[in-house]
């Protein structure tokens, strides 16, 4: 049994999420950070987290709760707020990081630091990801626009456009906790890189906060 697919437009749309996987964001941002900070493991972990937030997305999305979420005012604002101050706590806390750090001898050694637990880490992926309510409007204003409504079966193509996007991100994420690792051990040799890390990101987060928080129900 064939997909109700049309060729045609998933070949475009294959490029069009290329491009948007590539844009940098709050996912990116976090992956790149834990595998920095944690390593490659923890970097896979939310990448794990992420790709699950994205599927449930797609899942919301096909089954058309999300287009009800983007069409209520008051449940848009909810997860449009929560979103907002949950990327606004992790940059302050980055932001805090770098403030406590910035005493330390600027050549001296980073020293070892536990661990995030991985679950932590999975579920602060998940929720970065799921509070995120750009995913929705993407999933409503993007994706129709590759659904060929002559084929039939809407929902399903919903679901496997979505879900090629949840694989091809979490490929390109694990290539990006692996990569950032690995330069981690060579870039990281001074607790100045370290808190000058730790600054770039919490701005970086709290620049997301703000954007996230001005985002109305309109996709631009």
């Amino acid at each position: 049994m064939s997909l109700p697919l049309d060729p045609h437009l998933v070949q475009l749309y294959l490029v069009a999420v290329g491009v948007l996987i590539l844009a940098p964001g709050p996912d990116f941002l976090l992956v790149l950070t834990r595998s920095i900070a944690d390593g490659r493991r923890t970097g896979i972990i939310a990448m794990l987290g992420i790709s699950l937030g994205n599927l449930i997305h797609t899942l919301l999305a096909a089954a058309g709760i999300s287009a009800l979420i983007a069409a209520s005012p008051a449940l848009f604002d909810v997860l449009r707020y929560a979103g907002g101050g949950y990327l606004a706590w992790i940059g302050a806390r980055a932001l805090w990081s770098a403030w406590t750090s910035r005493g330390q001898d600027a050549e001296a050694p980073v020293p070892a630091a536990d661990s995030a637990p991985p679950t932590a880490v999975f579920l602060q992926a998940l929720l970065t990801n799921l509070l995120n309510p750009k995913v929705i409007l993407f999933q409503l204003a993007f994706v129709p626009q590759f659904i060929a409504p002559a084929l039939g079966h809407v929902a399903v193509q919903i679901f496997i456009l979505g879900n090629i996007i949840t694989v091809l991100g979490g490929i390109y994420l694990a290539g990006v906790a692996a990569l950032s690792a690995g330069a981690a051990r060579r870039v990281l040799a001074s607790a100045r890189v370290r808190t000058a890390l730790d600054g770039l990101a919490g701005v970086l987060f709290l620049g997301f906060a703000v954007r996230l928080l001005l985002t109305d129900r309109r996709f631009a």
